[in-house]
């Protein structure tokens, strides 16, 4: 019987999901679910001027782009060993050709072409997020009182910004 084992591009796949998504930057700003309760919420009667601003991000863009550089490395270097890998392979293949032999071969080159596409998507998104990155970002944001109001105007309205 032969045993199954983790696909190796489905496998880089996943590392590169979870270093994403560690690295991905949660608000420290965001208000804590409010607690359930009967009563009707008060009307806001006038707005509440805060002088804190909100704090930096963890996690910068440029970050990021760095971080997708890494794994389009990582991909660059995978392509480059399951390539070498495929061809060692199609020359055992030449000099006997068996079905093992063809199996570990073509499962190598498909291994490099996943290497290949994961390169290739990091590296566009890393090249994407280099050159949108704000240059406002490597110095500290002015502190400006924020405006707190029941309504939401183009002044107070929540902006998401990366």
């Amino acid at each position: 019987m032969r045993m199954r084992t983790l696909n190796p591009v489905l496998a880089l796949a996943l590392v590169a999901f979870v270093a994403f998504t560690a690295l991905s930057p949660t608000p420290a700003w965001a208000d804590p679910p409010a607690p359930a309760s009967t009563a009707a919420p008060a009307a806001p009667s006038a707005p509440i001027a805060l002088e804190t601003a909100p704090p930096d991000p963890s996690v910068k863009r440029s970050t990021v782009a760095l971080a997708a550089a890494g794994v389009a490395v990582v991909g660059v270097g995978v392509a480059t060993v399951f390539g070498v890998l495929a061809l060692n392979n199609k020359h055992a293949y030449e000099n006997d050709p068996t079905f093992a032999n063809t199996d570990n071969g073509n499962n190598d080159a498909a291994y490099a072409d996943g290497g290949i596409a994961l390169a290739v998507a990091a590296g566009i998104t890393s090249l994407v997020l280099f050159l949108t990155s704000d240059p406002a970002d490597a110095r500290p944001a002015a502190s400006t009182p924020h405006t707190r109001s029941g309504a939401v105007s183009p002044a107070n309205a929540f902006v998401l910004r990366f």
